[in-house]
């Protein structure tokens, strides 16, 4: 029997940025209208690859880590108030496992990007890091536990010499609920690799 190929998902209407102010790793991250304005002309344009999808941010450790998927088709909503994409070429299971393991994410993108022509772009997004446990600063995207509902899905960029921002959306689950959760998590972990001293 023939091999089939590699079974892709789409994922679409990703909620990536919202205007607004938001307390990024990177520092305090104001997002006006303009910032997701460039942001869509820069990918429009085509000014660097698709983004990326990751599993969390950018570490020199696991440099040449697979992308998951790339974000296409990123447009204005909400009257500009917001960025989405679709997640494209998304394996079949880490789909499935996205809004469960991975619902919330981050982005990750350059100010002032000078591209090989000398066009100075004023943002861009690089990449998208997907999070599970890590606590992101956006609280008022859809996450993706509801783009899973909605669809009836199953289930820093290198240092250089411009500004380098990172943007994590937070899923619904409230705070209080994710603690617990993580509480419950690290209990188990105990339990299950303690280390018995022989003498």
């Amino acid at each position: 029997m023939p091999d089939a190929g590699p079974q892709l998902r789409t994922i679409a209407g990703v909620e990536l940025m919202k205007v607004g102010d938001w307390p990024a790793k990177s520092g305090d991250f104001k997002v006006t209208r303009t910032v997701l304005a460039d942001a869509a002309r820069a990918f429009e344009a085509g000014v660097l690859r698709k983004p990326p999808l990751k599993l969390g941010h950018w570490d020199p450790r696991f440099e040449g880590s697979p992308a998951l998927g790339y974000v296409d088709n990123m447009r204005l909503t909400d009257g500009g108030d917001t960025l989405v994409g679709d997640y494209v070429n998304v394996p079949a299971t880490i789909a499935r496992l996205i809004p469960h393991a991975w619902p919330d994410r981050s982005i990750e993108g350059l100010y002032d990007y000078r591209a090989t022509d000398g066009t100075v772009w004023p943002f861009i997004v690089t990449s998208v890091a997907l999070l599970g446990a890590t606590d992101p600063a956006g609280r008022e995207l859809r996450s993706l536990q509801d783009v899973a509902e909605l669809y009836g899905l199953d289930a820093e960029v290198a240092a250089s010499a411009r500004r380098a921002v990172m943007f994590t959306v937070r899923a619904s689950q409230s705070a209080a609920a994710r603690r617990r959760a993580v509480q419950v998590a690290a209990a188990r972990r105990r339990r299950n690799h303690r280390t018995i001293g022989v003498t």
